[in-house]
């Protein structure tokens, strides 16, 4: 009944096998898991169903898990177990009727001032639990996909699990492409819950200084009075005086007058 067997760590991992699907390499899930069928999960199990093919939207296992978390693309969930000493059957009617259940749990699991091992509500996380974690897209025919799969972090298998990008049998399986969103296609980040990190670029950085004003038109100086001439020479090659305010001095020679010969007196 399960889809793949293996560790998707990464969204590019679920388009592969969303591809997988698509083309008849992998088989789909068609219906709800039987009670029998439940009991088979275990780590590395991975299961892949069309919203509409299959008739249903969310995904049963017959588990109780934490509230979900988000870790990058994917919602992943914790295994839990009842409560330390059991809960009697007149607890569980009443806590049915308030809605209180492991999967009510509100917020992170690390929110509540819980142990290490206790979450919300008295709930206690299982000792060998699985995790689960979910991945659900649109494609662009409008087909609604949804991936679950299982693993166990502290099974001593679970580091050992293939992982789809790196399975020899899916290496031809090429994402058609168009059809699922980009950003998911080649997203090969496992990107971790939180982190202490600092941020790649804070928001309130100090904006970049202003360009600085543009130079003025080489014509400019001379408009100004008293301004000038950018290559001026007056420390060495002084300009003539104006000849409006100094009139050159002009020296003017007239010849002396002889009178005729026969000129009378």
């Amino acid at each position: 009944m399960e889809t793949y067997h293996g560790h998707v760590r990464t969204p590019a991992d679920a388009i592969i096998l969303f591809e997988a699907c698509r083309i008849g390499l992998l088989p789909r899930v068609q219906r709800r898991l039987s009670e029998k069928e439940r009991q088979l999960i275990q780590s590395g199990s991975v299961f892949v169903w069309d919203e509409r093919e299959a008739g249903m939207r969310r995904w049963t296992d017959g588990k109780s898990w934490s509230a979900s978390r988000v870790s990058g693309s994917f919602l992943t969930y914790r295994e839990m177990e009842g409560k330390r000493g059991g809960t009697s059957v007149s607890q569980s009617a009443s806590m049915a009727r308030a809605g209180k259940t492991p999967e009510s749990g509100r917020g992170s699991d690390d929110d509540r001032p819980d142990g290490p091992d206790e979450g919300p509500d008295g709930y206690r996380y299982k000792p060998d639990g699985l995790m689960k974690q979910s991945f659900s897209i649109t494609t662009s025919t409008g087909q609604h996909l949804h991936l679950i799969s299982y693993y166990s972090r502290s099974h001593p298998a679970a580091a050992n699990l293939q992982q789809p990008s790196t399975d020899p049998a899916l290496r031809h399986v090429r994402p058609q492409k168009g059809l699922y969103p980009e950003s998911t296609v080649n997203d090969q980040q496992n990107l971790p819950v939180v982190t202490r990190g600092p941020m790649a670029g804070a928001p309130y950085a100090i904006p970049p200084p202003p360009p600085p004003p543009p130079p003025p038109h080489p014509m400019a100086p001379y408009a100004r009075s008293g301004a000038t001439h950018p290559h001026s020479y007056a420390a060495s090659y002084p300009w003539p005086p104006t000849p409006l305010g100094t009139p050159p001095t002009v020296s003017i020679h007239y010849p002396a007058y002889v009178a005729p010969a026969n000129a009378q007196l």
